[in-house]
C-alpha cells in the first residue's frame, strides 16, 4: 500500500508547475522560506514543501512538517527514502525515538510505520524514484 503522502506528492506535482532541476547540469539553490507549506491531501496533520522534483524518474527532495499527535499507519514505497529530522522527533513502531539530527533510511519495498509524532516535527526527505 502506498502512503497518502506519496500519493499526494505524486498527484500534486505531476504537472509542469514544479521546476525539474534534474536535467539542468548546474547548482541550484532553493530558499524554503519562500515556499508555502501545503497541506497533504488524505493525510491530516501533514504539510509539505517540495524543493525539487524530477518528473521523469519521480525522484524528489523536500520538507515535511508533521503536527503534534500525527499518526501514519504501516505502508511501503517503491523507491528508497532518506530523511533527516530537522526539528522535534518521531517515534516508530519499535518505540525508537528518532530525534533532531538523526538519519532515517527506508529501502524500496520495505514495510514501515507505525509513525507517531508526540510534539510535532520537520524532516528533510528525499526519494530516488516514484512515490
Amino acid at each position: 500500500m502506498m502512503c497518502a503522502l506519496s500519493l499526494h506528492l505524486l498527484g500534486k506535482y505531476s504537472s509542469l508547475e514544479m521546476k525539474d532541476y534534474g536535467k539542468e547540469k548546474k547548482m541550484v539553490v532553493v530558499d524554503p522560506e519562500k515556499i508555502e507549506w501545503e497541506p497533504v491531501e488524505q493525510l491530516k496533520g501533514a504539510w509539505d514543501k517540495v524543493l525539487s522534483l524530477d518528473e521523469e524518474t519521480g525522484a524528489m527532495a523536500g520538507l515535511i512538517k508533521l503536527d503534534k499527535s500525527f499518526h501514519e499507519p504501516k505502508h511501503i514505497h517503491p523507491s528508497d527514502y532518506y530523511a533527516i529530522v530537522l526539528e522535534g522527533k518521531v517515534v516508530d513502531e519499535k518505540e525508537n525515538k528518532i530525534k533532531r539530527g538523526m538519519y532515517i533510511f527506508i529501502p524500496a519495498g520495505v514495510e514501515h510505520g507505525v509513525l507517531d509524532v508526540p510534539e510535532g516535527c520537520v524532516l528533510f526527505i528525499q526519494r530516488n524514484g516514484p512515490a
